[in-house]
């Protein structure tokens, strides 16, 4: 067997001269590729017929057609702007943003020469934007994007007749990887000194290159709703004396507005999707639908765009869109046909918002064509004062029609309210709740007092330990998931929602209860959701009988009495119908629900402790809103046992960067080891060694993003997620180094195999090392798989693919990291084989890389009785880089240990010391030297 031993031995030698010659000669072709590829387009070819092209003065005018930066909505151009539309949301209209930098005078008067940049976004990087008379504020969900292109334009802007054209380019990438250069005239109508509700800003962006060039883009139009020298025309004339066709709501059933948080502020926030709710019997018919037959569903949710605001900050002006998904406000994207444009007005002697909305029209084929029209559409917004079981919303509404009944594009009041995802986001002082179900919970809820354990202590009622997501199971097996959060402890607010501050009249007295025990007792209020899974028909989707879609969310409210000395909890609830199209006039809510809730103790086993549950119908089985009871449970995710995660995770940053940098001490004595003898280091295994560095080199590949991304899906929550990236990257760092000396120890082990006079003997025991080894792995990997394949069955059907994903790329890291801790074996054979009794490896090494392999192990069994689980937070000893559980946390280290103590003797007593003695003298003939004919008569002659 001879081997081709030139593969480290030969040197690649770049000198830095031809280095930086090759950067300087791509550099030159680069910039020659760009500069030869873009064409000067003059703004008098393009743009003289629409604005003829005047002398710039040096001032600089101190009026801008549009605020510093103007957001708008754009259609077409997905040559570039869209190449790859998103597998599941393709949105018809996207999102842009014109930055002005330069406004300057001419020589014509009313003209004025205008210098900015033109972003397109695409509507996944949603920005959204706000102008306070002159001040202009802007936040971004990404602000470090500037969006999929970026035009730079020049031009001129005739303020006499609202027109604007500019010329400009922008670079991109074809779908071929070729850098492009694109080059396009920008005409917008309607940029006045004044606009009202009615004004739009539209215009189109044309490509400036011919048709069959590969830089040519199709026609791009653009909308925009105007925002310098607005005027609120509409509340102005109509809301001097209220909302007109309004429900009439108490003055004190709604609160009133701070100076320092307006009706802009709250409107500006997070938490503007709203639920819709219609009328009983309402269906995708013209006289419940707000847009008649333009559109053929009955939208569930609007959202409200703040475009502007006043400087008294009653007024505002905003985007209402409707869409038929709850999602709408994660993936935006605008759609005229289902939008409306609107003026409000906060009226602080009703303490609501009135708002008239118009219509736009004309803009499904192109947005250039948009205009407004239609006001007749209300809509009124105020914040209840109190809370309910029955009312848990933060923000509600009614949308109307002005017009008559018979007349075209009337509908039926619809109402609406706050998702309860996004109550957080609403913060008002002096909201209260009230408790109006306790006299069904002392009915349903009998106290009882049982024997207390004195050692369990329990979650306290006003922390943030009630909070917490289930998994939920009926009684006929069917699955689902959801979560609860409390709404109202007591009279003192939730942690998580710091608006809401309970009456401290609503503390139920129970007189059932002995004093010595009442102060446990806590008035508690939750809102739980739920979320049900079924493949079934859909006569049996759930056990609330309902008939839709797979998925079906339920939206359960709830107080009750918590006892903070036995962790029970125990409620009546309310489900809401409304949300399920199921309500009537005469009953919007079922309340005849029981939930009963058990905590496990702070201090109780955390591996198996479960917040265990349930939900129950008090209703007749033969009643239609009655349901089968359905059990569910939680992880107890405590505060105090998070924080313990915390410093587990901590810790094991610690062990990890200890771990790899004591495995560099160890390859570094190996390397001084065979420096000292040189003659030992062709009796290493190779594929012992390759084993090591690809246990090395593997995560550094799987984990190569975290040196250069920061994922925040990553991030540990609770904690800044800086902190731990940047300890990740300390350990690809040291594993790196300890990659690059086990090469080096490969190299060195390499070289002196191929120099070796009997190399051929040495390669001999390797191959058959290696004839031992693969078999033995190949079997092993199967056997693995096949085990994991049968504990995760995938023949059902449902996420298919991530199943094999899961099992395959899983698999393959478990397994491989139980090679690598066996990394000793193929070493074995080798001296077995070879029948060697010298000291290749180094005590150091070999009995400290096991060490290093096994003590993960033996925290492993230590971690699993110790911490709660927290998903993706091992750092070292990660269960899905080996084979950790209690079983293998014994076999391993036993294993290894067994394998270091046969090195040990090997070396001392011989490579086949532990074999039968009629095996230990057994002599590979081929590996003799043969004898040379010059020594053969010499041999006779004696």
């Amino acid at each position: 067997m001879v081997m081709d031993c030139s593969i480290f031995s030969t040197s690649l030698k770049l000198s830095f001269f031809n280095a930086s010659l090759l950067i300087f000669l791509s550099s030159f072709f680069y910039l020659n590729l760009i500069s030869g590829s873009a064409t000067e387009f003059r703004y008098g070819q393009l743009c003289d017929k629409y604005v003829p092209e005047s002398k710039q003065t040096h001032e600089e005018f101190k009026i801008s057609p549009f605020p510093e930066r103007q957001n708008g909505y754009y259609s077409g151009g997905d040559k570039f702007l869209n190449p790859g539309s998103h597998q599941y949301y393709q949105p018809e209209s996207k999102v842009l943003v014109f930055e002005t930098h330069h406004v300057y005078n001419t020589d014509v008067e009313d003209v004025f020469k205008v210098e900015g940049n033109l972003i397109f976004q695409s509507s996944y990087y949603y920005e959204q934007s706000f102008s306070s008379g002159f001040s202009f504020y802007s936040y971004s969900s990404d602000s470090s994007n500037r969006g999929v292109l970026d035009f730079d334009f020049h031009g001129f802007w005739s303020r006499t007749t609202g027109k604007l054209c500019m010329v400009g380019s922008s670079y991109t990438y074809s779908q071929e990887g070729k850098l492009l250069h694109l080059a396009a005239v920008l005409k917008l109508n309607n940029i006045k000194d004044s606009s009202s509700i009615n004004t739009l800003v539209t215009g189109t962006m044309d490509s400036s290159y011919a048709a069959d060039e590969p830089n040519y883009f199709e026609q791009i139009s653009l909308l925009m709703f105007p925002q310098v020298g607005y005027n609120y025309t509409k509340v102005s004339n109509q809301f001097s004396k209220g909302c007109p066709g309004g429900t009439d709501i108490p003055e004190k059933s709604s609160l009133s507005l701070s100076q320092s948080r307006t009706i802009c502020n709250m409107i500006l926030g997070q938490g503007n999707a709203f639920e819709l709710v219609y009328p009983s019997g309402c269906d995708s018919s013209k006289s419940c639908n707000p847009f008649g037959h333009g559109i053929e569903y009955l939208p569930k949710v609007m959202s409200l765009s703040m475009i502007q605001c006043s400087q008294d900050k009653l007024s505002l002006r905003f985007l209402i869109e409707f869409s038929n998904s709850s999602y709408m406000g994660y993936y935006s994207s605008f759609n005229s046909s289902t939008s409306l444009v609107g003026e409000g007005y906060f009226d602080a002697k009703k303490n609501r918002l009135c708002v008239v909305a118009c219509r736009i029209y004309n803009a499904s084929s192109s947005l250039e064509k948009a205009h407004v029209g239609d006001c007749t559409t209300r809509l009124s917004l105020r914040f209840p004062a109190i809370l309910s079981i029955r009312n848990t919303s933060t923000v509600v509404g009614e949308i109307w029609s002005e017009k008559q009944r018979n007349e075209s594009g009337f509908f039926d009041r619809i109402m609406f309210r706050n998702f309860d995802r996004s109550r957080g986001g609403i913060q008002l002082q002096g909201l209260k709740y009230e408790y109006t179900e306790m006299d069904k919970v002392k009915k349903s809820c009998p106290k009882k007092d049982p024997t207390r354990n004195s050692k369990g202590k329990y979650p306290d009622g006003y922390s943030m330990d009630m909070a917490f997501s289930v998994s939920i199971k009926d009684s006929k097996g069917r699955k689902g998931w959801g979560s609860s959060e409390p709404l109202a402890v007591g009279d003192q607010p939730y942690q998580k929602f710091p608006f809401l501050t309970p009456s401290s009249s609503s503390i139920p007295i129970n007189t059932s209860v002995e004093s010595n025990t009442s102060h446990s007792l806590l008035s508690i209020s939750y809102k739980i959701s739920i979320t049900l899974h079924s493949s079934e028909s859909k006569s049996r989707l759930d056990p609330f009988n309902q008939s839709s879609n797979t998925y079906q969310e339920i939206q359960i409210s709830a107080e009750g009495l918590y006892d903070a000395e036995t962790g029970n909890l125990c409620m009546v609830g309310c489900r809401d119908l409304r949300s399920e199209n199921k309500a009537s006039l005469s009953q919007p809510m079922d309340c005849k629900i029981l939930v009963n809730i058990h905590f496990p103790a702070l201090n109780s086993d955390r591996k198996g402790s479960k917040i265990k549950g349930s939900i129950r119908s008090m209703r007749e089985k033969t009643d239609s809103l009655y349901f089968g009871p359905m059990d569910f449970t939680g992880r107890a995710y405590y505060r105090s046992w998070v924080m313990e995660s915390i410093w587990r995770m901590d810790f094991e940053v610690i062990m990890a960067v200890i771990s790899n940098t004591l495995a560099i001490v160890f390859v570094v004595f190996q390397i001084f080891h065979l420096r000292k003898k040189p003659s030992l280091s062709s009796f290493i295994s190779l594929l012992m060694l390759v084993i090591l560095s690809l246990g090395y080199l593997i995560p550094l590949i799987l984990n190569l993003e975290a040196m250069f991304v920061q994922d925040s899906e990553s991030s540990v929550w609770i904690r800044d997620g800086t902190w731990l990236e940047m300890n990740e990257v300390i350990i690809r760092v040291v594993t790196m180094v300890a990659f690059l000396l086990q090469i080096r120890l490969l190299m060195f082990s390499w070289t002196a195999r191929c120099s070796d006079e009997k190399k051929k003997a040495l390669w001999v025991a390797e191959k058959r090392g290696l004839y031992v080894c693969l078999p033995l792995y190949i079997a092993g990997g199967v056997i693995a798989f096949y085990l994991k394949w049968r504990n995760n069955p995938i023949n059902s059907g449902r996420h298919n693919w991530y199943d094999r994903e899961e099992i395959i790329l899983g698999g393959s890291r478990a397994y491989a990291g139980l090679i690598l801790d066996a990394f000793l074996f193929p070493q074995i054979l080798f001296n077995m084989f070879q029948n060697s009794t010298e000291q290749a490896l180094s005590r150091f090494f070999y009995i400290g890389i096991t060490l290093v392999r096994l003590v993960p192990h033996g925290y492993d069994l230590y971690r699993a009785h110790n911490y709660v689980d927290v998903d993706d937070s091992y750092i070292y000893s990660d269960p899905t880089a080996d084979y950790y559980s209690t079983a293998w946390d014994l076999i391993i280290p036993v294993l290894g240990l067994f394998f270091a103590a046969i090195i040990y003797f090997q070396q001392r007593f011989g490579g086949r010391c532990f074999l039968p003695k009629r095996f230990r003298e057994t002599v590979i003939y081929e590996e003799l030297p043969v004898a040379s004919e010059e020594e053969l008569p010499l041999k006779s002659n004696t």
